[in-house]
Order: C-alpha cells, then sequence, then structure tokens
C-alpha cells in the first residue's frame, strides 16, 4: 500500500464489463493530478419486507426520512445493504441526482440485496460486478460455511471523479452472520474472496473502498482480511467516533458491525450519522456510517 503521504498514481481504465445497471457517459476528458475529495457511506438501510415491522419501523413511514438524511449528508457514493425491490424503486424516485446499481437478479429468490448509489452530479460508473459470497461466487450459491439460507452478495465498481477525471474503486458488501465458529468461517472466507477480488480487478496504487454490514467487529471474527490490506476509517480518520453503528431500532445488542475499509486515500473525517430532524427516531436499525476522504 502506498504511503497516504506520498501521490499516488492515477489509474484509468475503461472495463468493458457486464453490468449491474446503466452506465453513465463520460466526459472523455483527461485524468490530471489534482486531489479530489469524495464522500463514502455504507447503510443498512432494513429490508422492508422485515415480518413484524410497525409503526415507525415500516419502510412507508422511513422513507422520507431516509430521503432528507442523503440529501443533507450528501455523499458521492453509498454503498447500501437490503434495500427491497420496492426500496430500490422508492430510492431512485427519491433521489435523482443519484444512479443505482444492482446486483443481476435482484428481486427474486436468488438475488442479491447490495446496491451502490452515486451521485451523477460528480461520479460515472466506468465499470460494474458483483459475485456471490460462497464457494462459487460465479453463480447464484448460498455460502455453503454456515448453516444460512440467505444469498448474499458484493456488488463493485470502477467509478471517475467528473472533476478530476480520475478513477477509484468501491465494493459493496453484507457478510454472513451468527456468532458461532461457522459464522466466523463464513465470514472469514467471504472477506478473503472480497479483498481477492478487489486486488483481481485493480492496480497496487489504486484507491479502493470495501463498505458494508460486516456483522461483526472483531478482526477474529471475520474482518481480518481486510485489516490485513486496508484500514478503517473509523480507526484511521483525523476526527472520528466510536458509536456503534447497528442501534436495533433502541433495543440491546447495540455494536460496530458496519465498516468502511479503504487503501491509497486519506481519511479525514468518520461519522456515525445518529442525529434526529429527519422525522423518525430510527430511520433503520441500523445508522448510516460516512468518511470523507482526499485522494491525492
Amino acid at each position: 500500500m502506498l504511503d497516504i503521504k506520498k501521490i499516488g498514481a492515477a489509474l484509468l481504465a475503461a472495463l468493458a464489463l457486464a453490468g449491474c445497471g446503466k452506465n453513465t457517459e463520460n466526459d472523455g476528458g483527461q485524468p490530471d493530478d489534482t486531489p479530489f475529495k469524495l464522500s463514502v457511506m455504507s447503510f443498512n438501510i432494513r429490508n422492508s419486507l422485515v415480518k413484524g415491522d410497525t409503526g415507525d419501523r415500516l419502510w412507508s413511514n422511513r422513507k422520507e426520512s431516509v430521503r432528507k438524511m442523503v440529501q443533507e449528508t450528501a455523499p458521492d457514493i453509498i454503498g447500501m445493504q437490503e434495500a427491497s425491490t420496492a426500496q430500490r424503486k422508492d430510492l431512485t424516485a427519491m433521489l435523482p441526482d443519484y444512479a443505482l446499481l444492482e446486483v443481476p437478479n435482484t428481486g427474486t429468490s436468488k438475488g442479491g440485496n447490495t446496491v451502490i448509489l452515486f451521485n451523477t452530479k460528480v461520479l460515472d460508473n466506468v465499470a460494474c460486478k458483483s459475485f456471490y459470497l460462497s464457494s462459487t461466487p460465479n453463480k447464484p450459491s448460498v455460502n455453503g460455511w454456515n448453516t444460512e439460507t440467505q444469498y448474499r452478495t458484493t456488488i463493485w465498481g470502477e467509478f471517475r471523479h467528473k472533476g478530476s477525471g480520475r478513477t477509484f474503486f468501491l465494493a459493496d458488501t453484507h457478510m454472513p452472520l451468527y456468532s458461532t465458529v461457522e459464522g466466523n468461517l463464513a465470514r472469514t472466507k467471504s472477506a478473503e474472496l472480497n479483498v481477492g477480488r478487489m486486488k483481481e480487478a485493480c492496480d497496487e496504487d489504486a484507491p479502493v473502498f470495501i463498505v458494508g454490514d460486516m456483522n461483526c467487529s472483531k478482526p477474529e471474527a471475520g474482518i481480518q482480511p481486510y485489516l490485513d490490506w486496508m484500514s478503517s476509517a473509523r480507526d484511521k480518520a483525523l476526527a472520528s467516533d466510536d458509536i456503534p453503528s447497528f442501534n436495533n431500532f433502541g433495543g440491546s445488542g447495540n455494536s460496530r458491525i458496519d465498516f468502511i475499509f479503504y487503501r491509497n486515500a486519506i481519511p479525514n473525517e468518520f461519522r456515525t450519522v445518529n442525529g434526529g430532524g429527519y422525522g423518525v427516531k430510527y430511520i433503520s436499525d441500523h445508522y448510516p456510517i460516512m468518511a470523507k476522504f482526499t485522494i491525492l
């Protein structure tokens, strides 16, 4: 990994990869050496199909608050987890400045629940791919390392910053559950897969981000492979907090299980977006987390 105090080499590659949604046309400009700012968010939105949710937990009562939060915080790019078909439709309508990339077959029993939203005024999408967190990642499949039957996915893309013409990579993931030996193994295998795929996709000097709901807070429970190659914005940002990202709608078991990992970038600020003023006390059972970076 490059020393963050050194100027990193810019990466410009137009990969002809099969899609996770429509690409935005780029302006054809050449990259320069100008540093640029990038704000990155990870947000488990709480699937609208969860049985038993009532009152302010219903998506119909949360969605306007989610819109307000995104417009107020104005992230350049969001890795989002658990968005149902109805939620993705609402997000697209509510946030016209953002384009949405999704895993093929999302909305079916064999789809994924990870999506990426990016501000089209700031970024272009150059390439997009996805895979399953399993031993057969190129086809719809459950992980097989523990007893989960849920399809879990990672979606990643290469993005071009319009102001500078420079590119970066971002992957959004939702790791397996359960605090068991098998659960820890499933998360570790998933993390190794995520890191391996991003290493294959980009140069050593490229800015890379892996964000998501990791369903664990301890390295030995599944996040060590990220830390071996990347850093945690929560831990390294010049300004940060230690607020639990999983709030459980005010219940017990609060923990810091959502992460923004990075390499070849300078983390200026990390923030858990837990403030009020959006219309409901909790916009999800997870708080969004957001980090602001400088790319040299």
